[in-house]
């Protein structure tokens, strides 16, 4: 999620007006978290992005550090919206298998991905061809991430897709939009584990939540 040119003049403006916090917060280019979680490489680059300049998902930074300690290549993965997250789980897990509904980043990130992975174009103008790309693969999976179009519809079509260990993460959980989803996720006895924090290059709080039941791939 990027910030729009009004809100990063907005807080250009507000920072100028507080030299203290300004300053302070410059500092930060030398030392410190973000720094170190690469922050101002995502921020500059308008990516999603760590130190390394490498891909990482658009995830709350505790998220993507609890997960990337936790994959393994045993793994599928299905992403409901593509990008760098598809990058990442590419290299850690056995396959990935994205669905996308914007053709021009659909052909960008096709043209990136590995032999393991694979990305579907969905129209998005039609809500059932976009949710259903999950069942039309005849696969189960053990993550399943939401981060895309129709989020409450996705987490419905996802629950009987997953394997026994699977777990399915839902960004920007802090949502209100999100609520009947999570409803039933929690009416079909999944747990939440929440992650709140801010994420590459934009620094207001969101919230990226595991859910899982016992035994599950995440060993949670």
């Amino acid at each position: 999620m990027q910030l729009t040119l009004k809100q990063k003049a907005k807080t250009v403006f507000k920072l100028l007006s507080e030299p203290r916090i300004f300053y302070s917060l410059v500092s930060f280019r030398s030392f410190g978290y973000l720094l170190e979680m690469g922050w101002f490489n995502a921020f500059k680059s308008g990516d999603s992005i760590d130190a390394d300049l490498k891909p990482i998902p658009w995830f709350t930074y505790p998220a993507v550090e609890f997960l990337a300690e936790r994959l393994n290549n045993k793994l599928k993965v299905f992403e409901f919206g593509s990008g760098n997250s598809s990058l990442f789980f590419s290299k850690l897990v056995n396959h990935v298998t994205a669905v996308e509904h914007n053709k021009s980043w659909y052909a960008k990130i096709s043209s990136l991905l590995p032999a393991n992975s694979k990305i579907v174009f969905a129209n998005s103008e039609i809500p059932r061809e976009y949710t259903e790309v999950i069942k039309i693969t005849n696969q189960k999976f053990d993550i399943i991430i939401i981060d895309g179009l129709f989020r409450n519809e996705c987490i419905k079509a996802s629950i009987m897709q997953l394997s026994d260990t699977g777990v399915i993460i839902l960004d920007d959980s802090e949502r209100d939009d999100y609520r009947d989803g999570i409803a039933l996720l929690v009416q079909n006895g999944f747990r939440q584990l929440k992650f709140s924090g801010i994420a590459p290059g934009i620094f207001f709080r969101k919230c990226t939540t595991i859910f899982y039941k016992d035994k599950n791939c995440l060993i949670i």
